[in-house]
């Protein structure tokens, strides 16, 4: 009499193919990390705002990933991000071990095709963000500067350091200056790190930056070597607003240049990650979002907590603001990065 092969014999039959194709694709999507290393590029110098952040977001988030997987930073500097963001676009394997932090303005160059960027910001995985950040200028007190009417009375040209002129560390004094401010922009600093070294050493006098910019120099703030004069969002009391200083015609313009408040410092990875492990290095990102000891740290050094964004709301508000930008706007923000 033939035999009817058992249950327990008839799985360990199973080739290991077979079997992976039984096991639901999320469960084998956690196993993937195991034993393996994620990269982390930095589109910024080691000791500024965006290497500060990256390096506490990335270190906390691999305590979240199935798998823990190890570690590896990687500086990639260079014209305000998009040096390490078209590398992401083109050289990065779209497998999930390699992400980057580009930086906070490189993808509206994206967003208005700028000839050098080969990336199409609609297009690749975002990850998260820690949240929206505030913008300000902040004025070297040395100068005798502490308002904006200061600023705007001063009898001498008050210089700002910038990273580029496709930043808004450049777009921002230049504006300014376009409305008859006496500012003078220089250009080329690598990060903020060394523009907020420039400003300390009175190399400059002032800089337009975001409040984490100071995350490793909060001395600066608090021993009043600089004071914010000018700002983005109503944070601070009795400091006036960028957009009531700027007339209606230049709103539009505004909102392009200042749209990576919005997105904070985003964690994005190439185009094409599958979605099951999009979906698990999301998961980590809020979960370590939500982590009592990496909002503990981030307190310590100022970088937002508590409103973290996902990379999911990520990709639809770049959609959003892919579609918004008119023709107007762009040939606006292109004339307006050139410095002049």
């Amino acid at each position: 009499m033939a035999l009817r092969p058992s249950r327990r014999s008839t799985l360990t039959g199973l080739s290991a193919a077979a079997l992976a194709g039984i096991l639901p694709r999320t469960a084998r999507a956690n196993d993937f990390y195991h034993g393996k290393t994620l990269t982390v590029i930095v589109g910024f110098a080691p000791g500024g705002g965006v290497d500060t952040t990256a390096r506490m977001v990335a270190r906390h988030l691999v305590r979240f990933i199935p798998g823990q997987p190890a570690l590896v930073m990687q500086n990639m500097e260079g014209a305000g991000g998009i040096v390490s963001a078209n590398h992401l676009g083109r050289r990065v394997a779209a497998d999930g071990l390699t992400l980057a932090v580009p930086g906070r303005s490189w993808f509206v160059e994206g967003v208005v095709k700028n000839p050098s960027v080969t990336f199409d910001p609609t297009q690749l995985s975002y990850v998260g963000s820690p949240g929206a950040v505030n913008s300000m200028v902040f004025v070297r007190a040395a100068t005798g500067i502490k308002t904006f009417d200061d600023l705007k009375s001063h009898p001498k040209s008050v210089t700002f350091g910038s990273i580029g002129s496709t930043t808004p560390t450049a777009m921002i004094p230049v504006m300014l200056a376009r409305e008859g401010l006496p500012i003078r922009v220089i250009f080329g600093y690598v990060s903020t790190a060394r523009v907020l070294l420039a400003l300390e050493q009175g190399e400059v006098d002032a800089v337009f930056t975001v409040e984490d910019s100071f995350a490793r120099r909060q001395d600066l703030i608090k021993n009043r070597v600089v004071i914010p004069i000018l700002q983005n969002k109503p944070t601070l009391p009795g400091v006036p607003l960028v957009r009531d200083v700027l007339p209606p015609s230049r709103q539009s313009l505004l909102t392009l240049v200042l749209a990576l408040e919005n997105f904070g410092l985003p964690l994005v990875g190439p185009p094409g990650i599958p979605a099951d492990r999009l979906a698990i290095l999301r998961k980590a990102f809020i979960d370590m979002s939500n982590d009592a000891e990496y909002r503990a740290e981030a307190a310590r050094i100022d970088q937002p907590i508590g409103a973290p964004l996902d990379g999911g709301v990520l990709e639809a508000m770049m959609r959003e603001l892919a579609a918004g930008v008119t023709p107007d706007v762009v040939a606006a923000y292109r004339q307006l990065s050139s410095g002049k």
